[in-house]
């Protein structure tokens, strides 16, 4: 007497899960400003990026477009302060999501003068330096001038000018050997446009 057997096959896959990671996390701008997050992904392939932005669904338009062969890419060309928020990249396979977020600030880019030189008085001949440094978006020139006429460079003013990594541009006026003349109201001013 047989009693036979039974055979049962069945495949298994183990999927690495989802991981996110949105750059940069943090992100502090002026407006008009061209900004680009990038969403990362690892794990197991065949997943859905969205994009949100303050938990609303991100659609494009003239502003907003969302690239990259799994839309791992988000890009805002002028932005404007109403792009401003939190946005999420949301990766989801099947039953399985998760998701990383980066804070938008934009800030009006309107140039502000942050510190400057105080009065000063001098002799002839005694060289002096100014100071000025203003911040902005993108990051403001800065002039001066002498009782509101342009001061050019020449041998006796002397200007340089440097825009550190958090935004804020310096520049310094220096005059050697000054005469009477070089007397009067300095300013200095930021500009942007």
């Amino acid at each position: 007497n047989t009693f036979g057997s039974a055979e049962v096959n069945g495949i298994i896959n183990v999927i690495d899960p989802l991981r996110v990671t949105v750059t940069p996390k943090k992100l502090k701008t002026g407006i008009g400003s061209t900004v680009i997050l990038s969403c990362s992904v690892t794990g197991s392939p065949e997943y859905v990026i969205r994009w949100y932005r303050d938990t609303e669904l991100v659609v494009p338009d003239s502003y907003i477009s969302i690239r990259g062969i799994n839309n791992e890419t988000l890009l805002i060309t002028s932005a404007q302060k109403s792009h401003s928020g939190a946005y999420q990249c949301f990766a989801t396979r099947k039953s399985q999501t998760a998701q990383d977020f980066s804070i938008i600030v934009l800030e009006d880019g309107t140039p502000r003068i942050i510190s400057s030189f105080s009065e000063k008085v001098v002799n002839p001949g005694e060289q002096f330096s100014l100071m000025c440094a203003a911040k902005g978006a993108p990051p403001p020139t800065l002039s001066w001038t002498l009782d509101d006429e342009l001061i050019t460079r020449d041998s006796g003013h002397r200007t340089n000018q440097y825009t550190m990594t958090d935004g804020t541009t310096i520049s310094h006026m220096n005059v050697t050997n000054p005469q009477i003349r070089d007397g009067g109201v300095y300013r200095c001013a930021a500009r942007n446009l």
